[in-house]
Parts: structure tokens; sequence; C-alpha cells
């Protein structure tokens, strides 16, 4: 049975960052918050209506998951039986004078301890950002591919994802896919990641309710690192020919998914561009040869294309949150970052969020390192952050029993469905615990599991099916618990 408890309401000064609207935005901070304690952590609490965090430390049986559910908000901490840990619920939402609080450890013979919790008034309600990147969907199911949820219950993946807590779908868009006259344009699928494919996916999405974050990969074929290939329509284009074609291509889109309805909340300009963009050929140290191209050995131009992309995306979309999105790895530190955003500022390129991908592969960085990496970009440059790609092995090899991708998960030890878990709850927790302006995370690939001619490009194999939210049969992963129970 479920108790209420009365608490006398303290006034306290405080200096709170906080988020208007969906996460992106900052607001000026509000001086003077309630702070309501809180005897248990299962029971109705009389309270003001307002928006409140629930903070909590706990301890309980090691490994066991604490979930704290409170209004339409759920989080989850794992517990530690030596160490008291800190829980947080962000963003409940008090109506009528009273929020009712369920928290519950599971696992068998699971329980935990509450030492102290608080509900601390906030301005607005934080969401943490639980997206997935659904942008070779298309290519699964045209191929045979199907899902279904944990119990092996069969159903739309869209659907199926927004029902596992996933509210954003990330999408990829590239100029002219599959053109059988152009290099490399050839090399991947018709009609996977075209206009028309993008704007069938962006409907699903909202339909499923998620946001939608918009990539721009400006090439007709994969672009990170080194690989930023220009589309064969621009080959020939002169610097000024080329911005104005970033600011048409662009704006021109976004019409299009504003029109139909689905105007993406978030817009990356280009995909993981620490080296630039639109590079054209290259030699053999990865160096562009053509003449005109968004190379970062010359960080003005390359910060004046983008900021044909950003003047589109304020006048179609402006409400929606502008991303320059880079990866990050042994070698592309956050000096690196550091180095890249710095002369972004110093061109006055116009955006709102700093994005990475975060692979422990690649890095092998610890979710600790990650976090600590993202709050010293936020101070430094005054921006939120994003984990725009994250992705982790569940098994050692690919279903056909190859070495994938990812070949490890350093400086983590495990490849196991629990592992994956383990991390996606962690990473979870962490960037909740961490400042408001950590917005969230983004998985890749979720969805691309192995199903026939679903290569990585046409002819190839799928490299990605030991690291999906999905199980070689299609089937949802325990992962999806660092999705259920953040929202």
């Amino acid at each position: 049975m479920k108790q209420k408890h009365l608490f006398p309401i303290l006034v306290m000064l405080a200096m709170l960052g906080c988020q208007s609207g969906y996460p992106g935005s900052m607001d000026d901070p509000q001086p003077q918050v309630k702070v309501v304690e809180v005897g248990s952590l299962n029971g109705t609490v009389e309270v003001a209506d307002g928006i409140y965090d629930l903070e909590a430390f706990v301890r309980g049986t090691d490994g066991a998951l604490l979930t704290i559910a409170a209004g339409d908000r759920k989080s989850a901490t794992t517990l530690s039986s030596s160490v008291w840990k800190r829980a947080l619920l962000r963003g409940i939402e008090v109506k009528g004078g009273k929020v009712a609080i369920e928290a519950s450890a599971l696992g068998t013979d699971a329980s935990f301890t509450l030492q102290t919790a608080y509900l601390r008034q906030v301005s607005n309600r934080r969401t943490l950002i639980t997206g997935g990147d659904m942008s070779m969907l298309s290519q699964v199911e045209n191929n045979g591919g199907t899902f279904a949820d944990a119990d092996g219950k069969t159903g739309d993946c869209f659907e199926l994802c927004a029902k596992g807590g996933m509210n954003l779908a990330r999408l990829r868009l590239y100029n002219d896919p599959g053109n059988p006259a152009n290099e490399p344009s050839n090399r991947f699928f018709a009609g996977i990641q075209d206009q028309d494919n993008i704007l069938a996916l962006a409907k699903r999405a909202k339909a499923a309710g998620m946001l939608i974050e918009l990539t721009f990969h400006y090439s007709d074929f994969w672009t990170n690192g080194g690989e930023q290939y220009k589309p064969a329509a621009w080959r020939d284009f002169s610097l000024e020919q080329l911005k104005e074609a970033m600011y048409t291509y662009t704006r021109d889109f976004l019409i299009r998914m504003r029109d139909q309805g689905t105007a993406p909340e978030y817009v990356s300009l280009g995909n993981e561009i620490q080296s630039g963009i639109l590079f054209g050929t290259t030699d053999a140290n990865g160096v562009p040869t053509d003449s005109v191209n968004g190379y970062c050995s010359d960080m003005f131009n390359l910060a004046s294309l983008l900021q044909q992309g950003a003047k589109a995306v304020r006048e179609v979309c402006p409400d929606a949150k502008i991303i320059i999105h880079l990866t990050t790895s042994e070698s592309i530190t956050i000096d690196n970052f550091k180095w890249f955003f710095s002369a972004m500022s110093n061109a006055n390129l116009d955006y709102d969020i700093i994005g990475a991908s975060y692979y422990p592969f690649y890095g092998h960085k610890t979710i600790e390192q990650m976090i600590a990496d993202a709050e010293s970009l936020v101070k430094i440059y005054n921006k939120d952050f994003i984990f725009m790609e994250v992705g982790f092995a569940w098994n050692t090899t690919l279903e056909d029993g190859s070495i994938g991708q990812i070949a490890d998960n350093k400086p983590y030890t495990d490849m196991t469905p629990e592992a994956q878990r383990q991390f996606m709850l962690d990473l979870a927790e962490q960037i909740a615990a961490g400042s408001e302006h950590l917005l969230g995370f983004i998985y890749w690939d979720p969805v691309y599991i192995a199903a026939p001619n679903c290569g990585w490009a046409a002819g190839e194999k799928n490299v990605t099916g030991n690291s999906t939210l999905f199980d070689f049969s299609g089937k949802m992963l325990p992962a999806w618990d660092a999705f259920r129970y953040n929202q």
C-alpha cells in the first residue's frame, strides 16, 4: 500500500543550469529552488506543482538494478553493497499537489537501502536522449529481416524500439546513393538513404512518437574521418558554388521534411568531420588532391561551407539544434576537439551542440573518461554535448564466426549481451548524473542485423551484426534496459 507523506519545504539558493523544450537549449539559471526531503522511495509525496529532480543515495545487492519511477519518468542505477551511490530521476512533473514514487531492485532476492532522498525543484524538464540510428532499416526489411521483442513477438521495428524506450531516431542522408554511373555511389544500395527513403523513415519515426536527428553526409557514399567523398554532381564546383550547393541542398531537403510534418529537432552538418568535408579525390595520405575542398588545412574555408548549411537550418527549421559531429579514437583525443572547435569559434560558426562518436574499441576510453572530456568541452565552448554514435559488441564474432568491425570492447573485457547491457546502463546513468548539458546518446547501428544483401556496401559483408541491439535472429537484447529505464 502506498503511504502519503507531507514534508516541510525548504527554500535555498542554488545555481542550476536548466533546459527548455527538448534537450539542446541553455537558459539562464534560476536562483531559488525548493527542496523536499523524501523519506521513502515508495509512496506518495505531497508537494507544490512544478518540475522536480529526484536525488537519492542508495546501496544494495551488488549488480542489481535499482529502478525509480515517478510521473512519466524512469531511471536506473546499478547498486553496490559497499558504496552509497547517487541515483537521479530528472524532470518529474507534479500536478495536483502530489506525486507517486516507486522504486524496486530488480533481480532474485535483490534489495536496497535508502540513506537520503530529495525532490529539488527545477525550471524545466530534462529528457535524456536515448536514440538509435535507423538509417539502414529499409535495407534489412527489403531483404527479409524481421524484428521481435525479448519474448520473440515480432512487430514493426520503429514501434518495438519506441516501446523499448528509444525516443529519437537518427536518419542519415546521402546525395545520390546507388547511382551506377558514379564511383563510389555505385558501391552503395539504390533507394537507401536517399531523399525519398529518409522521408519515409521520418514518417515512421514521428508516428512512433520519436524525435528526429537528421545527418547530412554531403556525399553519395559513406563519410567518416578521412573519407569525405564530394558528391559527383559537385565535383567541378568552385568554392562559391560549393557554398551555394551546401545552402540550397540543405534548404530544399529540410523544406520537404518540414512540409510533410517531420521537421527534425536536431540537424548534423556532416558525419565525423574532424578532418573536414567535401574532399573530392585524395592522395595516399588521405589529403585531398582537388584544389577546391573543405579539408581541415583551411579551417576558415571549412567553417564557411558549414555556415551555409547552418544558414539553411535556421531559415527552414528555426527550432532545430545544429550539431557538429567528430569522432574519438586513440589518435583523435580531446586536444583534437579543442583545436577543431576553437577554430570554429574563431570563424564564428553558428551551431548548438558538440557531437562525438564513442566506441570503446576505437578510443580505448572508459565511460568516466569520456564524460570528463564532454564536461570539459561544455565548459570551454558553452555548448551542449551529445554522444552521436555509441557502439559495443555483444558477441566475439559475427554470425558466420568471423571478426566484426568491433573486434573487442577494450578497456572493457567482456563481449556478451550482459556486458553490453551493463555498459549501456552505466553510460546512461553517468550521462544523467552529469551536467544538464550532457543530452544523451544515439546508438549505432542498433538495427543492421545479418540479413541477406545487408553488407556495409553492395556486395560486401555485414560487419556490425555483433554490435546491434537485436541478436542474430532479430530479437531484442538485454541492453534495451538502458533505454527502457531511462525515460
